[in-house]
């Protein structure tokens, strides 16, 4: 159990990290920044207006007019500025998915390092009790001509380098806590914040596979084919540029004290500049996002299947850990009885402790491994929503 007066469980962790982390709100106002674009595209283009006043002298006549100049869509460009943002709104959308579920996989892989750790230095706190009890005790022997010199080192060894391992254990514990408090977007000082669980008491089961239909539904891939919708749009715009546009023209002059009112039309032609460059700009463009959806979909695959392969092998190097550790506790329970009635030394017992100790230590790692990539499997799954 994770220390502290106020451990913070798994849900009130995602709810503060996923509130309060900086990359999650800057993800979020990208997405605010495309809704805010998307609301006011398509808009048509503002219509001209154009004011003329004229004054004959000799005659004492004062002609006047006003004409207004207005395109017409009829290529359908406001529409597909309306599309192409609505696109763009759909890939910052579904990229701050994305970003979340990696941003709670980095959170959960954290929480059980340093869950890790915390187990590490109770074992290692015990041990360094051991070994300053062992060293007292040697002394005593060594000093009595009962001990020889060698094992009298070891055992003095064996303190230095527990105290060491202790100490360095000790900076990455706070070093984990910094990084936890950042991660969760929390103030500096809230350094000493605590997490509430512990590691699983046995070798955890084997989380299930992602199925390929599920890993279709993966935000990280449909962004990829949302950017892929995207750049198919702004092709499109860029090919219909290459079409006339219609311009209407009405206007009202005053004329020698007639009044006439009259209507312009007008059409560019695009006779040499046909947009070739936007289309061969935006067909690349098109190409590349295509690409890339192709790539993240392997990815997600090779991802997925080593993942897969990765747990199946850890849950059996944790297993024959686990066996160890057994084997061994067994050993130095026999070692600490027969020590007890005298018929071991203590360099025997001692050795039996250090060889429990490192065992105890290493499954520690292999099981950390093993959550930090089941971890990984589980938010690969769309479906998986953390409990």
């Amino acid at each position: 159990m994770c220390e502290g007066k106020n451990p913070m469980p798994l849900a009130t962790l995602h709810e503060i990290g996923l509130l309060l982390n900086p990359e999650l709100n800057q993800a979020r106002l990208s997405y605010a920044r495309s809704t805010a674009v998307a609301e006011f595209a398509g808009l048509w283009e503002d219509p001209s207006i154009s004011a003329e006043f004229r004054q004959v002298r000799e005659a004492d006549i004062t002609n006047r007019g006003v004409g207004l100049s207005l395109t017409l869509p009829v290529t359908g460009l406001p529409a597909l500025a309306e599309k192409v943002a609505e696109c763009y709104k759909q890939v910052d959308y579904l990229t701050m998915q994305a970003r979340e579920r990696t941003y709670l996989v980095e959170l959960d892989t954290l929480r059980y390092k340093v869950m890790t750790t915390h187990a590490k230095m109770h074992l290692m706190q015990h041990r360094v009790k051991q070994l300053a009890e062992e060293q007292k005790n040697a002394t005593r022997l060594h000093d009595l001509g009962e001990m020889e010199f060698a094992d009298f080192q070891v055992i003095c060894r064996r303190l230095n380098d527990g105290q060491k391992e202790l100490q360095e254990l000790e900076q990455e514990h706070l070093a984990q806590h910094l990084e936890m408090v950042k991660l969760l977007g929390l103030h500096p000082e809230m350094r000493a914040v605590e997490m509430a669980g512990q590691l699983p008491g046995t070798i955890p089961a084997a989380v299930e596979m992602p199925t390929q239909e599920q890993l279709l539904k993966h935000p990280a891939l449909l962004a990829a084919m949302a950017n892929h919708d995207t750049s198919e749009a702004e092709l499109q715009r860029e090919i219909r540029k290459q079409y006339p546009e219609l311009e209407v023209s009405p206007g009202f002059e005053h004329e020698d004290g007639n009044s006439k009112v009259g209507l312009g039309v007008g059409v560019r032609l695009p006779l040499w500049n046909r947009n070739q460059q936007g289309i061969a700009q935006a067909t690349a463009e098109r190409n590349i996002k295509e690409y890339g959806a192709v790539q993240v979909w392997r990815e997600l695959m090779q991802k997925n299947v080593a993942l897969s392969d990765m747990q199946e092998l850890l849950r059996k190097h944790c297993l024959a850990e686990q066996e160890r550790v057994h084997r061994l506790a067994d050993a130095e329970k026999k070692q600490e009885e027969l020590y007890l009635i005298g018929e071991t030394k203590l360099p025997s017992v001692a050795d039996a402790r250090q060889e429990a100790y490192l065992r105890r230590m290493n499954y520690l790692d292999c099981l950390f491994k093993l959550l930090s990539t089941q971890v990984e499997l589980q938010y690969l799954n769309p479906d998986y929503i953390a409990k």
